[in-house]
């Protein structure tokens, strides 16, 4: 009996589907006489805590620390075990197993950990599949090849795994136990991935604070040809005194320029009108989603994510969700007409936007060559009762059909003209564009990439009329008849949203100063579209994020992610391997040597163990102080009983004029300055999240209020 493994259920249900003769069983389907396709649901198994190891490590010892967690021991994750169950039996069963994981070495790992656990010694086969449909499925059963080929990636991801465990358990211990001895409480959690994550936090934050501002200075003429004037811009000169972005730095020489210029002749250089085009965005992939929810809903990178879980589990709705592909596979172009048909039927308020849609477009989107382990998330071909969904699962619902719906609709077409002029010997440059046809501009709001690395509008040209600009031609003759120079001020890195710092997560390399560190970072990344240079995947990052705002590393002020004062001191005191993504770097490096068999996983899981040895033993802490609450800010609020000034520490906040006191500190939730300003001024908050019974131990969301003595009390709805 042939046994396939799916890596999820929704896999299991299209490789049954291409295999035929279905009969549904309680966690599996028969296929035929030979048959059998089951699944996993994502991991099945995951790594036992310390304790299992040694029943001593439940207790945190620095004496223990570094914790002996190898050999590596496994266990059932609980809310799958039924499904671990199946699985066993139906691998007791078989005479070949097909190994259904996604094509990736996560999708590797996830089924082969469990044929290692539960010792299969039949022949196993590796099915690859990209797509959730039966075609698909029916081509990649014509092409079963021997997992064994696959075993070094297998490897790989296992040395990942196994590492994360005994760099994550050891060094949370350490830091936790001497933080313990400084008066901190709660856990201080240090992971490859997590710590470097708060790091950029705090590197933007102290950037943000310790900007020194400075000047540049910007030469703008107004050129008068026959008729037509036009706006330029001046095009630094190789000689010229700048900064790092290529801006002038010296008033004196941008005077210079522009006494040399003032009421001269010029000339057009040259001159183009270009017909462009601008195509729809493409489909979402899960960050991107993640950030345009954000910027456009004010809905967090968790809870986008747990939306699309519910919209793809309860309601069949949107493809796979936690996907970090931006494209489409032809299977889905040619099943396109009925979706779109659905989506019209189901839609009636797109119904402009339905109007201009043609299914045989095809957009840059559909492209096999550049789908990987899975294709972008868009609606599948299921009519939605949108007043079944919630309001913001509506929300998550439409953003993914509008992004679906676009790639047929038409590009955007405009003319772009440019202008070179010579004016006194210097080159100026003026650009205009107009739009001949808005194309899916005119259903959606055009989107542009966040100009996250203060660029200081330094780039932005001058505006001209764009008929003057298009009737230039080289040769043309004018003059010179004003010229300004302006007096700009840097500003400093803007302070990160959870939306920008998932952007920037894509892309720490830019950061890291060791080219080859850099080199290697974006190597990790080759072939991933959006991921140049990264660090965690769309999936967990927001996870992470949660995390690290919970342990009081951080917290959000007017959508702002202000590390407090815990966060600062946190990664002041830890060693810079702790805090860069320099150890992601070094580790690919070496899993790529495994994946190579250059390298064994006991090789590199004992010099790993070296280094946490030498990290363990000499923990320093430096000036943490203890508190996880956000620094002291001057609140916009008086007294609400007798309307006199504010004095405000970390720990309490108290009237200078009578006895009122407020904690910011409310069942274990520490509120944000915000949320204290309003509560202050309005007298009650809209619903928070995250407080603490301490009677159940269980966590609860409400509002607060300031009752007429101004005590607070809990509102919660009904």
């Amino acid at each position: 009996m042939r046994v396939f493994i799916a890596e999820k259920p929704a896999l299991g249900q299209v490789i049954a589907e291409a295999l035929g003769t279905v009969i549904r069983k309680d966690g599996y389907f028969e296929c035929g006489s030979n048959d059998i396709v089951t699944w996993c649901v994502g991991h099945l198994l995951e790594l036992a805590p310390p304790e299992a190891h040694n029943p001593a490590y439940k207790a945190w010892n620095l004496a223990d620390l570094p914790l002996k967690l190898r050999p590596a021991k496994y266990q059932p994750i609980a809310r799958t075990q039924a499904q671990l169950k199946v699985v066993q039996q139906l691998i007791g069963r078989a005479s070949e197993i097909v190994h259904a994981g996604d094509p990736d070495d996560e999708g590797q790992l996830l089924v082969d950990e469990v044929l290692e656990h539960f010792g299969n010694t039949v022949p196993v086969k590796r099915i690859l599949i990209n797509d959730l449909n039966a075609n698909a499925a029916r081509k990649a059963l014509a092409g079963l090849r021997d997992n064994r080929e696959f075993f070094g990636l297998y490897q790989k991801a296992l040395a990942r795994s196994i590492g994360d465990q005994l760099y994550g358990f050891n060094m949370t211990r350490a830091c936790t136990l001497a933080g313990q001895a400084k008066g901190v409480k709660g856990v201080l959690s240090v992971g490859r991935v997590q710590t470097p994550i708060l790091g950029l936090i705090v590197n933007r934050y102290l950037a943000n604070k310790h900007h020194a501002s400075a000047f540049y200075y910007t030469v703008a003429a107004s050129l008068a040809f026959d008729g037509h004037r036009a706006q330029a811009r001046l095009v630094v000169a190789a000689d010229a005194p700048v900064d790092d972005k290529n801006r002038i730095i010296e008033e004196g020489y941008a005077n210079q320029v522009a006494d040399a210029c003032r009421l001269k002749p010029t000339s057009v250089i040259e001159a183009r009108v270009e017909e462009k085009q601008t195509p729809a965005p493409l489909p979402f992939a899960l960050l991107d989603l993640q950030v345009y929810m954000s910027k456009a809903h004010g809905i967090d990178a968790e809870k986008a994510l747990a939306l699309t879980q519910s919209l793809r589990e309860k309601y069949k709705a949107i493809t796979y969700n936690r996907s970090d592909c931006s494209y489409l596979s032809s299977d889905q172009f040619a099943e396109a007409p009925q979706t779109l048909s659905l989506l019209r039927q189901a839609l009636p308020d797109l119904a402009g936007m339905f109007a201009e849609v043609k299914p045989e477009r095809k957009s840059r989107a559909f492209d096999d060559s550049k789908v990987s382990a899975h294709t972008a998330i868009i609606p599948t071909a299921v009519k939605i009762n949108l007043e079944q969904l919630s309001a913001d699962e509506r929300a998550v619902y439409l953003a993914i059909v509008k992004r679906y719906v676009a790639q047929f609709l038409p590009e955007k077409r405009y003319l772009s003209a440019e202008a070179r002029f010579d004016v006194g010997g210097h080159t100026f440059v003026a650009r205009s564009t107009q739009v001949t046809h808005p194309g899916w501009t005119a259903q959606m709001a055009e989107e542009r990439e966040d100009d996250e690395d203060g660029q200081d509008g330094q780039d932005v040209d001058a505006v001209s009329p764009f008929d003057a600009l298009a009737a230039l031609k080289a040769g043309d003759t004018g003059r010179c008849d004003g010229i300004t120079v302006a007096k700009e001020k840097t500003k400093p890195l803007p302070l990160y949203t959870e939306a920008t710092l998932l952007k920037d997560l894509q892309r720490v390399a830019k950061y890291v100063k060791d080219p080859r560190i850099k080199q290697l970072l974006i190597a990790r990344d080759q072939g991933k579209k959006g991921e140049n240079g990264g660090i965690g995947t769309p999936a967990t990052r927001a996870a992470m994020l949660a995390k690290l705002q919970e342990r009081g590393f951080y917290a959000v002020e007017k959508k702002k992610l202000i590390p407090t004062p815990l966060g600062l001191e946190f990664i002041a005191a830890l060693p810079a391997i702790a805090t860069t993504p320099d150890m992601t770097a070094l580790w690919h490096e070496q899993q790529q040597m495994i994946e190579a068999g250059e390298l064994t996983v006991d090789a590199f899981l004992d010099e790993l163990e070296r280094f946490i040895a030498d990290q363990v033993k000499d923990v320093d802490l430096g000036n943490v102080q203890g508190t996880a609450k956000p620094a002291p800010v001057a609140l916009n609020a008086k007294c609400p009983m007798c309307g006199t000034d504010l004095a405000v520490t970390p720990r309490v906040i108290g009237c200078r004029g009578c006895a009122f006191k407020l904690y910011p500190e409310v069942s274990g939730k520490m509120l944000t300055p915000g949320q204290i300003e309003t509560l202050l001024t309005k007298g009650k908050t809209g619903v928070l999240k995250g407080f603490h019974s301490k009677k159940t131990g269980k966590s609860f969301d409400a509002a607060l209020k300031l009752n007429h003595e101004a005590k607070l009390e809990f509102v919660f709805s009904r």
